[in-house]
């Protein structure tokens, strides 16, 4: 449902969103649109593959876009981790739609 809700709000946002319901298929999506990313939004906690193993992922393709991570709670690690990778921010959620729309389109 909140993959659903997400789509719906960036794409009034005039996004073109490509939503993945795990870090397997984001990868695999990312993948098959030969990394046409403007930015990128995922979840620290996905099944399958985590955010921070997407992210590492994304990187070790070549992907230097922005890329925002929505979490409700957010290890230390996994803080660390996602500095290292250079992440452009985070949500907490909750979050309103158009504070991730301002971050998406925020320039480095």
């Amino acid at each position: 449902m909140l993959l659903q809700t997400l789509a719906v709000g960036f794409t009034a946002h005039d996004f073109e969103v490509v939503t993945a319901s795990h870090g397997i298929e984001a990868l695999m999506k990312f993948q098959a649109h030969a990394g046409d990313f403007a930015a990128i939004l995922t979840d620290n906690d996905m099944p399958k593959m985590n955010g921070p193993t997407l992210v590492k992922n994304l990187r070790g393709l070549g992907y230097r876009g922005r890329i925002l991570v929505m979490s409700g709670r957010l290890s230390v690690s996994d803080g660390r981790a996602y500095r290292d990778l250079q992440v452009s921010g985070f949500l907490s959620k909750p979050f309103e739609i158009s504070m991730g729309v301002t971050m998406l389109m925020q320039a480095d």
